[in-house]
């Protein structure tokens, strides 16, 4: 039948798929946990040197995370799925995120 796929694709698809779920899930977090430690930096007034030494730790963290975000290789070619963050299709062979995750969800 058409669309159907084996299990050994359909579980290469799941563990592409659960992996970058977990990535772009890093990635948000780390974002929105930026706030909270400027808040807490700024709170604390560790001193000048201190503070402007914990947020660029911070951005180095967030950055390392990013990266890691558009390392996330395509699970059809296997070649990086994106050379940016929020990138939709597969730059080299147009795969798209939609359907990485319709074909981890299917029963194999």
């Amino acid at each position: 039948m058409p669309g159907e796929i084996s299990s050994q694709d359909a579980q290469r698809y799941r563990t592409a798929w659960h992996s970058y779920v977990a990535r772009r899930n890093l990635v948000v977090v780390l974002f929105l946990s930026f706030v909270f430690v400027g808040f807490m930096v700024a709170k604390l007034r560790l001193g000048e040197l201190k503070d402007f030494s914990i947020l660029v730790g911070w951005i180095a963290v967030y950055l390392t995370g990013a990266w890691w975000l558009t390392e996330w290789r395509c699970p059809r070619c296997g070649k990086i799925f994106a050379n940016r963050l929020w990138t939709q299709r597969c730059i080299s062979c147009g795969l798209s995120k939609d359907e990485v995750a319709a074909r981890a969800r299917m029963k194999s």
